[in-house]
């Protein structure tokens, strides 16, 4: 979740290992700034109490420029992609793997919200596509390669290799 996954975020997003051509992504795309902000308040809030302070003010930043509530205890993996980055909402016990895509308007969260987050989030692996809307609640272990269909609703675990669609979400049969 540190600050030098960064630049594999930038590279995922624009495609490139040019250093020139992710400069410009960087400059240009406004959740690069977010990524950046997620991944120096990641840094920042493993450095005792200073750090903590200044990670809850980037927590508070990235509240109020891209209306996402975003947790920075959640776990990043390397190569993370937000397209159109408002209106997320990912918990404090939230796992993503490497190379996952997050769409606006996505929810990863509790089911329960009488419960805490420890353990009551999901786990979500590599190379994963969360489309615009979806909603991923509770303990639920999402595979790798999966594609999670738009506005659709995951209360049960996902397996490998497979897209979900629907409330509540169900494998689409080829």
């Amino acid at each position: 979740m540190s600050i030098k996954n960064f630049y594999s975020d930038v590279c995922s997003a624009s495609k490139s290992q040019n250093v020139i051509v992710n400069i410009k992504w960087f400059i240009c795309n406004h959740t690069l700034h977010m990524l950046f902000l997620i991944r120096l308040g990641g840094s920042l809030s493993k450095t005792p109490l200073i750090g903590r302070v200044f990670s809850l003010i980037i927590e508070y930043i990235i509240r109020i420029l891209f209306s996402s509530d975003i947790s920075l205890k959640a776990k990043f993996g390397k190569g993370l992609v937000i397209a159109h980055g408002h209106d997320i909402v990912i918990g404090a016990d939230v796992i993503l793997g490497d190379n996952c895509k997050i769409f606006n308007g996505v929810t990863l969260g509790n089911r329960d919200t009488e419960k805490s987050s420890k353990g009551n989030q999901p786990r979500v692996g590599h190379n994963v596509l969360i489309s615009t809307g979806a909603k991923i609640l509770g303990p639920v272990i999402i595979g790798n390669n999966v594609k999670i269909g738009a506005n659709s609703v995951v209360l049960k675990n996902c397996t490998e290799n497979g897209t979900y669609v629907g409330v509540p979400a169900t494998r689409l049969l080829k």
